[in-house]
Parts: structure tokens; sequence; C-alpha cells
């Protein structure tokens, strides 16, 4: 009887140590005992160069001037990309004097921005920084000479976002005819550049080169002294590029041309958020 039971707890002793074995190893398949090295945070966005951010975090401010807009009609504040974005409302748009940020738009400039489109109005002006048409209506202002032009138009439903810029006697269309499409039902945010050096302005969404001149001679800023923001009132008007009712988030500005590599940084960085 004796034996018999050694026996027992023989197999009952290796049963537990079996089963012990393989909840440790279960264990350690679903749920280690140690720590497994964390990625590194991303490192933050690049901001050298930069003389304007507004994050919309909290307010329509810039954060690097430490400026707020005029804010024309009620604009509002609702879900971004990041925290909160800017969002359009009927006859709403904020403008920002030149003269009150940090530095003079120069030569080498890039304007980046989130942008998640709202198809309604099917034309809109989203950032223009232009000059006054003398001697024009309210809503006949259309000087293209200087200072550029972001906006969007129907496009067989989707909506073209292009370009427009002036060298100081006439004007260059940064238009990518269908690579600059986004659909409203579908694209959720792009990220929206401008750039312009000494010979050449480029457009991206994404990263993306959607139309390039390389032509242009450079920017011309004369005349400009306000930014708008939502709209393209008051200085682009005449062919109804009135406000966007579309959202806008983390509107950047440099005092350098960005590559498009440095773009997909900023893109693949925020993105991930």
């Amino acid at each position: 009887a004796m034996k018999n039971k050694k026996y027992i707890y023989s197999i009952l002793a290796a049963g537990l140590m079996a089963f012990a074995m393989q909840s440790c190893y279960q264990d350690l398949g679903q749920t280690p005992g140690f720590d497994y090295p964390q990625q590194p945070p991303k490192a933050p966005i690049d901001e050298t160069g930069q003389i304007f951010h507004a994050s919309f975090n909290v307010g329509f401010k810039d954060t690097v001037s430490g400026v707020s807009p005029t804010v024309v009609g009620t604009p509002t504040l609702s879900t971004g990309i990041i925290s909160k974005a800017y969002t359009g409302a009927t006859g709403a748009y904020l403008t920002f004097k030149l003269s009150d940020l940090k530095a003079t738009f120069g030569t080498d400039f890039t304007i980046g921005f989130w942008y998640k489109v709202n198809g309604t109005p099917d034309r809109a002006g989203i950032i223009v920084v232009g000059p006054p048409t003398s001697g024009a209506g309210a809503d006949a202002q259309n000087n293209r000479t200087s200072g550029f032009r972001i906006f969007r138009e129907n496009a067989d439903g989707k909506q073209r976002i292009k370009a427009n810029v002036g060298d100081g006697t006439g004007d260059t269309w940064l238009d990518g005819g269908s690579k600059g499409d986004v659909d409203p039902a579908t694209a959720g945010w792009k990220y929206i550049t401008l750039t312009m050096t000494t010979g050449t302005a480029t457009f991206y969404i994404d990263g993306d080169v959607v139309a390039t001149s390389s032509t242009f001679a450079k920017i011309s800023w004369t005349g400009c002294d306000i930014m708008s923001i939502g709209s393209g009132a008051p200085r682009f008007t005449e062919w109804g590029h009135y406000s966007d009712l579309s959202r806008i988030d983390d509107i950047r500005i440099y005092s350098k041309a960005l590559t498009a590599a440095q773009i997909k940084e900023i893109v693949n960085h925020e993105s991930d958020n």
C-alpha cells in the first residue's frame, strides 16, 4: 500500500510540475514577466525658421508671436487631427495683420496646414495673403500680382485644391488638375503645403507634388498687409471664393522652402497622433 501511495504521489507531483511549467510558458506568451524596451518618443517637428504657428488647440492665436487675429463671423473650434481645429461657418474667417507677426514674409517661404474638406459651398477660399484691388468693390477683389491664394473649386463632385502666386507683375497658377482633387465623402485629413523660393513655387498634398512652376521668378508681397484664414475674403472674392466650412488645423509658416522630405516628416509625425 505504501508503494502504491508513493507511486500515486509521484504521478501527482509530475502532473503538478507539468501544469506549472505549462502555465509559466503560457504567461510568458501572453503577459511577459519582463518589460520589453519601448520605442523612443518621436522627435519633435523641426521648428527652425518657423515664424507662425496656429495650433487652434485653445483659441485662434499665433503661438509664435502671441498675437490673436480679428475674428469675422462665428467660426468655432472642433475636433482636429491634433486636439482642436478651426471650423468655418458661413461668413466667417480670421485675419492676421502681417505687421503683428514675428517676422516679415520673404522670398523663401512655406505654409503648411491640415485640412478636412467640407464640399459645401462648392468653392471657397482657404488661406489668402493678397493686396487690395484698387477701385473695385468688396465683391470684385482679385489682384493677383502679389501674395498667394490657396482655394478650392468643384471638379465633378470632388474638390480641386489649387494655389496662385504673384511675382510683382503677374501671377502663376499651381493647378495640378486631378492631382489636386479630394473627395469630401472619403478624403479625411489632408496636409496642404505651398513652398516658394527664387525660381520655383510648388504645391503639395500630403507631401506629394500636385503642381510646380520652375519659371516663377520670386514671390512679391507688395501691398499685402493681412492673411485671411477660412475665406478668400476680403482680398480674393471676385470669383466667389468666400467662406469655407471645412476644418483647418495646425498652420505653420516658415521663412524657408521646405523640401518634400521635410513635409513628409510633418505628415508622418502628426498623422500618427
